[in-house]
């Protein structure tokens, strides 16, 4: 998966140089990186946002863009399109910074332009770095949550906590197992094994998370949670838990 960068200065001479830095770090670092848009037009970004729907972007802006809007209006419109985004401004305007905070962008970092282009690229790289490590630990927890919901109220679980799900006795319901207790909400067993395929199926009731399964029991086709706390597997079952279990 790519990371979009998007680079919006009005400053002609600038924007290139800002690029070059990227282009030139892209080039020798990693190809996971990509310049998506080089304007001097933040109205150009904003229908980047509206055409794309870009998520989880890299963002540099220069704060005074001499447009109808600045960078902070900008990074306003992207903070709203892009819930995730990573927004670096780069900027000789210092004054401003409390504005950012006051506007609540959250920013990632500031850079100068009135610094050696030693320094200036250094920045670049190092909030590049940050950038990309941000990114990658929230997909990460991502790709671990668990979500569903219980009336109005949304929940997210750890994956790391799954012991098992099974259906409920009511219809359309199931019930959620974890470390720490347990859940029901309306789901279907199909859909959830789709959506989350570290779930194993071991039987047509029952979905196990295999990495907190304790012991199995071949003989008599049963999977311990815990001292007290155990599913029965389906015959047709052994092989591929065998296979599973032992990856």
């Amino acid at each position: 998966m790519t990371y979009p960068i998007i680079l919006c200065e009005d400053q002609i001479t600038q924007l290139n140089q800002l690029e070059t830095i990227i282009q030139n770090y892209i080039l020798f670092h990693t190809e996971l990186f990509n310049v998506e848009i080089k304007t001097q037009s933040p109205m150009e970004v904003i229908e980047y946002l509206k055409k794309f729907n870009p998520k989880q972007g890299i963002y540099f802006l220069d704060i005074d863009l001499e447009s109808s809007i600045d960078g902070i209006e900008l990074a306003e419109q992207i903070r709203a399109n892009d819930v995730q985004a990573k927004i670096i401004f780069v900027t000789t305007h210092d004054e401003m910074i409390p504005l950012t905070l006051q506007r609540r962008v959250e920013a990632l970092g500031f850079v100068t332009k009135d610094q050696s282009l030693d320094d200036y690229r250094t920045e670049i790289v190092e909030l590049l770095t940050l950038a990309q490590q941000r990114i990658d630990a929230f997909r990460e927890s991502q790709e671990r949550a668990f979500t569903f919901s219980i009336g109005s109220q949304v929940f997210s679980i750890d994956k790391r906590e799954i012991l098992f799900i099974e259906s409920s006795n009511l219809p359309h319901r199931v019930i959620l197992n974890t470390k720490n207790g347990h859940y029901e909400f309306y789901g279907n067993l199909n859909d959830l094994s789709e959506k989350y395929p570290y779930l194993f199926r071991i039987n047509r009731n029952c979905l196990v998370n295999l990495k907190n399964i304790i012991e199995i029991d071949f003989k008599s086709r049963e999977i311990l949670f815990g001292s007290d706390l155990s599913r029965k597997f389906a015959r047709g079952k052994s092989n591929q838990l065998k296979r599973a279990f032992s990856q």
